[in-house]
């Protein structure tokens, strides 16, 4: 067996006698480029929409749950505590201040309202989410909000 140079066909010549192709083949690729970033950033923005309506519906969810049952502060903390440790206790005016500076965001005026219409107020970091947790005179769970942590 004899070895053989291997042989390459000739390189093309290319060239492009007519500007207004190779202005088209810029335009198509500049135009497919953009296409695809477009697909892109939609998919992004649809996926984020759609973990953050997960995520809202899954804390809504437990929460419901909860509440639907009557339980007592206890009931609830212990309940959590894997998921969504205590983090406060409102016992004033002040306090309550404190915690809506740091944790209420937009909800900030809806969580005061109930504050004021509850004895009790118990804040649990449920990781993603702040739960605020108003609680009766019975010290039973009567009416909660989240709000996202981040």
């Amino acid at each position: 067996m004899t070895s053989a140079e291997p042989r390459f066909l000739p390189p093309e010549e290319i060239q492009d006698a007519d500007p207004k192709a190779a202005r088209k083949r810029a335009i198509l690729t500049a135009g497919a480029a953009l296409v695809a970033v477009g697909g892109l950033v939609t998919a992004l923005i649809l996926g984020t929409m759609g973990y953050d309506i997960r995520r809202s519906n899954m804390h809504e969810a437990r929460l419901k749950g909860i509440l639907v049952q009557k339980p007592t502060v206890y009931q609830v903390t212990e309940g959590l505590k894997e998921k969504a440790p205590l983090v406060e206790i409102v016992e004033s005016p002040r306090e309550l201040e404190d915690a809506l500076d740091r944790w209420a965001g937009a909800e900030r005026e809806n969580i005061a309202e109930k504050a004021r219409r509850f004895p009790q107020l118990r804040i649990y970091d449920a990781g993603d989410m702040m739960y605020f947790i108003f609680f009766d005179a019975e010290h039973r769970m009567r009416d909660y909000v989240y709000v996202s942590a981040k």
